[in-house]
């Protein structure tokens, strides 16, 4: 019988993410998947400046960057014309490291977190699927069955739902994920599209039927388009690809050919949360415990960063470092925002793709011509950068946050990232656990209920003058979360 503290049902991004957490805290569990391996073919692209952070923490945010590519603009093309570029260039400047709009497909992400467990020699037991599950009152029992039809019993203490919009997780915990699916089908495709426009960046197309959207690709014409399948398709589960590439040659409004595909495919769009992402010791993560429209690019990365707000806590609970109530607080912190998300993202996906003429004039008239204009501005760059970046992001209002702050920062919020001659303020939280940051020879805060590792650290000189301009105190200490969010702020 396999024993593990902790047993992940699903390799996707959110699963891996888990895993390279656990793996960062030294935190022992078994994962399981029952795909033969990483992903090879994903709608998800986006990868957000707070994704690129947390990768930052794990060492492969520079691989990422590598094998990515930085989106500079969004070109609107109305009618068979363009009628404006959104520049958005380094939006973020002064924000974050990574300042830009990112784009790494979802097999990529997978990759390269999946080498980076590996490295740290930990495995993924793939083509292996979980049944016969049952709850106890010490943990969860069932079966790894595995394609080659060896099957191996199990017993684990927490059990992670990881498994995606179907989670097996959840259909046995019974938990209602409510909400609904769009009522049109939806097309995605990667191909080689030769177009006389230059490849900086997003290429969005509003005629007065149709919605299509090209992200750029690393390759010399390689794209991701999507958009509305169009109602000549009968079956969507099964159609040729010369009846797509007609729809988006005849549709496009400018002179284009595609000239090849590596894949296409037709989805449906939910939107959907559950009541709650715990039930007992069990938890979900990503896309089992919400999903919603891609508007935005935010579902891989809410995902990812469910997995490392959970993986700390987890990992403090297992190791011994913090009583079993931390983990009350993933549910409380994530699934606010999880709410927000499909409620904001369903409504702009809905604004995109209706016929109402509302929405045909928002998406044609306005919108280009709002963005392109807004985008001059320094105030609606950042506000929009934060928004889209999910630097945004805080835990405010959770139990391990006791209100305290200094200037424009409270407790709970993602802790700034600043500069200064030699070094910045991530450098700080390198390392896995709690860091205490002592200004001016302050006294350092206790943190209650936590034996794990902490790390201290004086700040003088430029670096301390540095942290003051950006909302930190002047003399006091500042306690961050694992997660590099900050826990409690002590002026003096």
């Amino acid at each position: 019988m396999i024993k593990t503290p902790i047993l992940i049902v699903g390799a996707g991004p959110t699963g891996l993410m888990l895993s390279a957490q656990l793996h960062r805290y030294g935190a022992a569990h078994v994962i399981a998947d029952r795909k033969k391996g990483v992903t090879e073919v994903s709608k998800a692209l986006a990868v957000q400046a707070r994704t690129l952070e947390q990768y930052r923490q794990l060492g492969i945010a520079d691989a990422a960057i590598d094998d990515g590519f930085m989106a500079e603009s969004a070109r609107f093309i109305i009618n068979g014309r363009i009628r404006a570029t959104a520049q958005f260039g380094e939006i973020g400047a002064g924000l974050s490291p990574y300042p830009f709009l990112f784009i790494l497909e979802q097999s990529r992400n997978e990759a390269l977190l999946l080498d980076h467990i590996t490295s740290r020699g930990g495995a993924v037991q793939w083509s292996t699927e979980v049944t016969d599950l049952q709850r106890h009152a010490d943990g969860y029992t069932g079966t790894l069955k595995r394609s080659d039809g060896t099957s191996e019993p199990f017993r684990c203490r927490y059990l992670i739902g990881c498994g995606g919009a179907s989670s097996p997780v959840r259909h046995f915990l019974d938990m209602p994920f409510r909400g609904a699916t769009n009522e049109q089908s939806f097309f995605v495709a990667d191909i080689n599209l030769d177009i006389d426009l230059e490849k900086h960046g997003l290429l969005l197309v509003f005629n007065q039927a149709e919605f299509f959207a090209f992200f750029p690709m690393p390759g010399r014409n390689h794209y991701r388009a999507i958009g509305v399948l169009p109602l000549s398709i009968a079956d969507p589960d099964d159609f040729p690809f010369d009846q797509l590439k007609a729809h988006i040659e005849d549709n496009l409004g400018i002179p284009a050919k595609i000239t090849s595909h590596t894949w296409y495919s037709a989805y449906r769009v939910h939107h959907r949360i559950a009541d709650s992402f715990r039930s007992g010791d069990a938890f979900l993560v990503g896309d089992a415990a919400h999903i919603h429209s891609p508007a935005g690019g935010q579902g891989m990365n809410t995902g990812l960063g469910d997995a490392v707000n959970l993986g700390w806590k987890l990992a403090a609970v297992v190791n011994g470092w913090a009583g079993p109530d931390l983990l009350s607080s993933y549910s409380e912190e994530r699934r606010p925002f999880g709410m927000r998300l499909v409620h904001t993202t369903d409504r702009a996906f809905t604004m995109l793709v209706s016929k109402s003429a509302l929405a045909e004039f928002v998406r044609t008239r306005i919108l280009p011509h709002w963005l392109s204009t807004v985008l001059r501005f320094q105030k609606t760059r950042r506000l929009l950068f934060k928004t889209i970046s999910q630097t945004v992001i805080d835990y405010r209002k959770s139990s391990l946050s006791d209100g305290s702050g200094s200037r424009s920062i409270r407790s709970g919020d993602r802790f700034p990232w600043f500069e200064w001659d030699g070094g910045n303020s991530f450098e700080w939280l390198a390392n896995p656990g709690y860091v205490v940051l002592r200004f001016d020879g302050a006294k350092a805060s206790d943190i209650a209920g936590w034996t794990g590792p902490v790390t201290a650290i004086e700040v003088t000189g430029e670096a301390a003058v540095t942290a003051a301009k950006a909302g930190l105190p002047d003399r006091g200490a500042v306690v961050v979360r694992p997660d590099m969010h900050v826990a409690q702020i002590t002026a003096e």
